[in-house]
């Protein structure tokens, strides 16, 4: 009586990666040269990624500081309009004015004095 002993199929999948992968990857060791670049490498990319996320809180910087100073000016502005709206409020800038030397003063005034449903002539 003989027997049939089947294996899991381990060889055919070490044959298939074998066929699928270059010998120079076969014969990959690390050593101390790989590790020295992987750690460079992982340095650089560690240091870019730093960069990257303080630029963008920098240029943030900037922006607010470029609005306060748009704000600053916007203030200015305002205070200038408003001390020259209370000039020309002012009751000295009133009397000079063109309209008001233009104005005659009126004669004789009467006053209607209401004594009931009664209209008052003087």
């Amino acid at each position: 009586m003989s027997q049939l002993v089947l294996e899991r199929g381990t060889t055919f999948r070490r044959s298939l990666i074998r066929k699928l992968l270059p010998l120079r990857v076969k014969e990959f060791k690390l050593s101390p040269y790989f590790l020295l670049v992987s750690l460079v490498v992982s340095v650089c990319l560690i240091t870019l990624i730093t960069l990257m996320s303080s630029t963008n809180e920098i240029t943030k910087g900037y922006t607010l500081d470029k609005l306060d100073d748009e704000q600053q000016e916007l203030v200015k502005q305002r205070e200038i309009k408003d001390m020259k709206l209370s000039q020309v409020r002012a009751l000295d800038a009133i009397r000079d004015s063109r309209k008001v030397r233009n104005m005659v003063r009126p004669g004789n005034i009467a006053y209607v004095i209401e004594t009931g449903n009664v209209v008052v002539k003087k």
